[in-house]
């Protein structure tokens, strides 16, 4: 028996591979998103111009092209469930993956690799993004947390720094021999 499986279920990462998996780990503003259809006009995409800030791994320019897939172009609207969603102005740490067709960088992980940061009590702060695309169509599972919860989950930008770090100086160190 066949059953109908959705393309956007995902299988959560632990954070040390999403760290690891990561070309580039950048703290950034996303600049203004827009949307066209792709070549064979079967896919929409949304690019941003990313301002990087800071690279918390890897190393590059100031400027990113960030592409993923869904948005609106002339009135239709295409989204890909549990994907990130880019906008404008957003402050974010995001980590990052080459696409394999072309220059543009993806959000690594889905929404796993996508933190929004925000200032509380005169420290910059990240948490996962509470929102991506299709939430309004998914009943089953409510992203948007209350600012407590969220705040409660959020870490200091230097300590996600730091976790990235570790993640990624265990794997040069490689498997340990006892």
């Amino acid at each position: 028996m066949a059953v109908p499986m959705s393309a956007s279920q995902f299988i959560e990462l632990p954070f040390d591979q999403v760290a690891r998996d990561a070309t580039l780990v950048v703290r950034a503003t996303v600049g203004p998103v827009t949307s066209a259809w792709d070549d064979a006009h079967e896919v929409i995409f949304s690019t941003a111009r990313v301002e990087v800030k800071h690279y918390l791994a890897g190393d590059g320019p100031n400027v990113l092209m960030l592409r993923e897939v869904g948005g609106t172009v002339d009135g239709y609207t295409q989204e890909a469930v549990g994907f990130p969603t880019l906008r404008e102005g957003q402050e974010v740490v995001l980590f990052l993956s080459k696409w394999e067709d072309g220059a543009d960088w993806r959000i690594h992980a889905y929404n796993q690799g996508k933190y929004i940061v925000r200032e509380m009590h005169n420290r910059e702060l990240v948490m996962h993004d509470p929102v991506m695309q299709g939430d309004d169509r998914s009943p089953a599972s409510p992203r948007v947390r209350s600012n407590a919860i969220q705040e409660a989950a959020a870490l200091d930008i230097d300590e996600l720094e730091q976790m990235v770090r570790a993640a990624r100086q265990a794997q040069s160190e490689g498997p340990r021999s006892h």
